[in-house]
């Protein structure tokens, strides 16, 4: 455990800036580690910072998917998505010894990218994202590999759903219900590795708190937003996402 003597207001932009991240997350299903983790980091390592967002990050996805769970019908046209992801998941942890986790983040990098050229110039081509066909095999052993390997999938994930025209609450429980799923072998890593050690769990237990209000005040305007006004929010994530992402390679 490595963190840095806190003073009042660097401990306040950490809550802060968790508490955005958690707001979009209620109201996309989307943004709480683009905005947690690079928080976090500012007080401790970039790898603590991953760990210490995992009980968050769950606490967070489980609240939105029992939330918006009405939409659970919604799973089964998914279905060979989800199941090649989680098996993707199990067999990314291995990867984790063997690989730079930033050629996976370039690919990610390269695949949201294309998808948001696509989507803003080019809108007919977008079927190749949404997994058509089998290609839904494919895409979600990707995205359930690198959630495994690196943690993070949304860059997968987020625009296999989008251009669905579903209502902002049903996007986002496929969203959080998918990460759910894909990071559950990722979970069982970090206990079985001795990766969250009691003090870091205990830190990790406290950012939930500010995590677990800000997701219910997001879910609450997800509900109310016009479906205009969530698509631009959910663009604005995509292309921070993507800012993090190249940030992260180089």
């Amino acid at each position: 455990m490595d963190l840095m003597p806190l003073n009042a207001g660097l401990l306040v932009a950490v809550l802060v800036a968790i508490s955005i991240g958690a707001l979009l997350k209620g109201m996309t299903g989307l943004g709480l580690p683009l905005f947690g983790v690079p928080a976090l980091a500012a007080i401790t390592s970039v790898e603590e910072a991953v760990v210490l967002m995992i009980i968050p990050g769950i606490g967070a996805n489980l609240w939105m998917a029992v939330s918006h769970r009405k939409y659970k019908s919604l799973l089964k046209e998914h279905k060979p998505f989800l199941a090649s992801g989680f098996v993707g998941g199990l067999a990314g942890t291995t990867l984790l010894l063997v690989l730079d986790d930033r050629w996976l983040k370039l690919i990610l990098a390269t695949w949201l990218g294309l998808y948001l050229m696509q989507y803003f110039f080019n809108k007919s081509s977008l079927k190749l994202f949404h997994g058509p066909g089998h290609s839904s095999y494919l895409l979600g052993a990707a995205a359930g590999t690198i959630q495994g390997a690196t943690g993070i999938s949304a860059q997968i994930v987020a625009p296999y759903y989008h251009g669905r025209s579903l209502p902002p609450p049903a996007y986002a429980f496929l969203v959080t219900f998918t990460f759910l799923l894909f990071a559950s072998a990722q979970v069982g890593a970090a206990f079985t590795t001795e990766l969250l050690t009691p003090a870091r769990l205990q830190l990790s237990l406290a950012a939930l708190v500010p995590t677990l209000i800000f997701t219910r005040v997001g879910i609450h305007f997800a509900n109310v937003i016009s479906h205009a006004v969530f698509n631009k929010v959910l663009l604005v994530v995509f292309c921070l996402m993507e800012i993090k992402l190249v940030a992260d390679i180089f």
